[in-house]
Parts: C-alpha cells; structure tokens; sequence
C-alpha cells in the first residue's frame, strides 16, 4: 500500500494474503485510487443514527446531520437527510475501506458516476475507457468541504429557532440595523425580510442633508437599494 499524500489520492495494492480488498461488492485491483474527501453513504431505513454510531466507533469521521423541531409540543431530532449521512476518508482509512459496506446500519457508498459505470458494465466505452477501472471507484461530493460547512451552518439556525434562541434570526421587517463589514462601516439599514435561512435582505438609504432657506437643515432621500446580507453580520440597534 502507497500513501500519495501530493495528489491526496490512496492507492490500493494486494493485501498481504495475495486477495484483493472488497469495495461495495466489486474488487479493487493493483493501482487503483482512491480521492480523500467527504462521501455520501446511503443507510438503511431511518438507521441514520446507527450508521453514525458504528462507523464512529471504528474510527471513521462521520457526520449525520440532525435538525430539532417541535411535535406536539416536544422538541425533538430529525435526520435532516433521511437515508443518508456523510462521511471522511483521508489516507490513513485506506486499510479499513472494506469495512464500510458491513457496518451495521450502512446500505452502500453513494456514487456519482453511475452512468460511467453502467456503461462500463454494458461494454459500451472504449478500449482506453473499459482498461481505466478506477474511473468506476466511488468519489466524494463535489466541493465536500464548502457542502458541509453550508449544511452545518443551516442546521444551527434551525436549531436555534427550534429551542427559541435570539440573535440575528429573530429580526424582523422595520428592525434598524448595522452590517459588520467594512463596507458598510457606521451605516444604518432597515431590515426587510429573511433570505432562506442565512441570509437576509436590508434596505439602505443615502441620506443628503440640505439647509432649508430659513437657515434649518432637512434630510432628503438621495437613493435607495436593497441587498442581501448574511443575517450572523448583522447587528439590532436601537
């Protein structure tokens, strides 16, 4: 076994025992790679929390993304994805890969290259294409980390509007208020309305101050633009 660790790729070889590592049901064979990334694993019916569970014990950095709603009166934990969590593979899983598919909960790694694969098994690509079988191994979610940092940062939202808590998603149309950015340092906006769950929409208005013929000032509405902000950089005043 090689570790790429430049390419971030594993590669499998032989085991000791001269037999081949078992992938979801096929064989991995001599030179094949593997990207380190996060993969989408589909459980078995409402196991969600089982998968989770067991592929933690064994190691493995697992995510199982879970909301909190109110039913009847209760709090309590949903899946958010029913069917489906998330999990890590970096290069030091690589000797546990096998194991993956046994674990007690999990139904099968979630591919993104199924029409690939079918076409492989049906004979319908090329020389080149039908030798080339690591093109036929699972790979991660496309851009994994960003996917999850967006999924982690929904569900804390839900959360807190779920356990009642305060903050920038508790403000409401007409709420004054400031965006933590520079550039819109020491501006003040009015809310308009919430934005899916991490963003929301304010209204800012450019003020002209304007000296009256009496010698008093008066402010007149130079301009006036919405746009959409995330709601955690912005601030209730007044």
């Amino acid at each position: 076994m090689t570790l790429g660790r430049g390419s971030l790729n594993m590669t499998v070889t032989q085991s000791n025992s001269g037999h081949l590592e078992q992938n979801q049901g096929e064989y991995m064979q001599e030179g094949m790679t593997l990207q380190e990334g996060w993969y989408l694993l589909k459980t078995k019916s409402k196991q969600e929390a089982v998968a989770f569970d067991n592929l933690e014990a064994q190691g493995f950095d697992a995510y199982n993304p879970e909301i909190k709603v109110r039913k009847k009166g209760l709090l309590k934990e949903e899946a958010l994805f029913p069917g489906y969590i998330f999990l890590y593979l970096d290069l030091h899983d690589l000797t546990r890969y096998h194991k993956i598919r046994s674990t007690r909960g999990v139904s099968e790694m979630v591919y993104f290259n199924r029409v690939t694969r079918q076409l492989h098994r049906d004979g319908r690509l090329s020389k080149a294409e039908m030798q080339n079988d690591a093109a036929l191994l699972p790979r991660p979610v496309p851009n994994g980390e960003h996917v999850i940092e967006t999924i982690k940062s929904i569900v804390a939202l839900v959360n807190d509007e779920a356990e009642g808590k305060s903050g920038s998603s508790g403000l409401k149309k007409g709420d004054k208020v400031i965006v933590d950015h520079p550039l819109y340092k020491n501006l003040e906006m009015t809310f308009m309305y919430d934005v899916g769950c991490d963003r929301g929409a304010i209204l800012i208005q450019h003020i002209k101050q304007q000296r009256c013929a009496d010698g008093s000032m008066t402010n007149q509405i130079v301009s006036r633009q919405e746009v959409t902000v995330r709601k955690k950089d912005l601030q209730k005043v007044g």
